[in-house]
């Protein structure tokens, strides 16, 4: 039985704001990305690619002329926070990526403020810092921790943990001055909505079509490396990225996710974008070796090396707790390096042995390029 699919057509002018506020912030520019694609991809897909990236890169340019990036509250939102793709501006916004939901801004902000409160209050679920949010997980043996304790456990520096703690604290506040922001942003932006429409049409409408003969399911196992049946066949929303347009992001893959899985697609990556991928760019070069370089991360490659293994079945043996072994987990999937099967309701995890060899010889090929070029 195909599994029920629905692709979103509306643009989230909130979350596409955020996404290109925070990429000029970081410096990470389409025109850098586009050649950086354009080096890894087939020359057949070159002119799709040049023609999308060069709209992001005008909107880009036009918001720069227009924004004071010298502001200090753009600065506290958007600037880098822990992670590479992780700002202040991100976590207030998570509860609403995870919804599928339209409102108006007054319910939004009442429902991501009801949000931080649930986390706030509820002291049974731990708190793990990942890649684009806060996640959390329920404590083993039912356990009971402070607010102030469950921020003071999570993996950041003690200037980080205060900025958390007082975001959580004062959500409200928080979220009159970043939607503000946004607001002033948005404006700015819906000078090209014919732009932005356009480009978010043409990905929509190739979902559309790819979903009338394909599974969701299956698309999910070619992106990250899970097998088809290993998941609830829950219904699936497809919402497609304008700004964040070189990223896919699946949420739904815990059985304790919701009642639906969401993929969230940039509009560069169709079906077999992975498979025309020619060489990592040096963006995934760093971001790769940066997972390698972590002792956690790389303890548990090693222990799913040759075998299967489950989440608590690795806590125990290298001695951390499930949430942290979920967060690490969730990067290395990103990155392609584990394959994730599901059995009788528990996830395991083995190393993708292609894609951790492919990693590093890219990266010495990259470093040793130069002596092998004279040699």
């Amino acid at each position: 039985m195909k599994l029920e699919y629905t692709v979103i057509e509306e643009i989230d002018y909130y979350r596409e704001s955020i996404e290109l506020l925070f990429r000029i912030v970081n410096n990470h520019s389409y025109n850098h990305l586009k050649n950086d694609m354009l080096k890894r991809l087939d020359i057949k897909e070159h002119v799709k690619i040049s023609n999308q990236l060069d709209q992001l890169s005008r909107i880009e340019e036009d918001v720069k002329k227009h924004v004071d990036f010298a502001d200090q509250d753009i600065k506290f939102y958007f600037k880098r926070f822990v992670f590479d793709d992780l700002c202040i501006a991100k976590i207030l916004y998570q509860s609403i990526k995870h919804s599928v939901f339209s409102s108006d801004k007054k319910e939004m902000k009442r429902f991501i403020k009801q949000s931080f409160d649930n986390l706030k209050n509820d002291n049974t679920m731990e708190l793990t810092l990942a890649n684009t949010e806060i996640e959390t997980s329920v404590y083993e043996k039912n356990q009971s921790v402070s607010f102030t304790e469950r921020i003071g456990n999570l993996e950041c520096e003690p200037a980080q943990k205060w900025q958390l703690l007082e975001l959580m604290e004062h959500s409200g506040k928080h979220l009159d001055k970043l939607f503000e922001i946004l607001d002033q942003m948005i404006a700015r932006m819906k000078k090209h909505e014919k732009i932005l429409e356009e480009l978010k049409k043409e990905s929509s409408d190739y979902w559309i079509e790819y979903f009338k003969e394909n599974d969701f399911l299956k698309l999910i196992s070619s992106f990250y490396n899970i097998k088809e049946d290993s998941f609830p066949r829950k219904p699936a929303f497809i919402r497609t990225q304008i700004m964040c347009c070189d990223r896919v992001i699946f949420n739904g893959n815990d059985e304790n996710a919701g009642d639906y899985h969401i993929l969230d697609v940039g509009i560069t990556f169709d079906c077999e974008f992975r498979a025309t991928k020619k060489r990592l760019t040096n963006e995934e070069l760093y971001n790769g070796l940066k997972l390698l370089s972590d002792p956690s991360k790389f303890e548990i490659l090693r222990f799913i090396r040759d075998k299967k293994a489950y989440g608590q079945e690795i806590a125990t043996e290298l001695k951390l707790t499930t949430a942290t072994i979920s967060h690490h987990m969730s990067s290395l999937m990103i990155m392609g390096l584990i394959n994730i099967e599901k059995v009788d309701n528990k996830v395991y995890y083995q190393m993708n042995k292609e894609a951790t060899r492919n990693l590093l010889v890219e990266a010495k090929d990259v470093l040793l390029l130069e002596e092998q070029n004279e040699i």
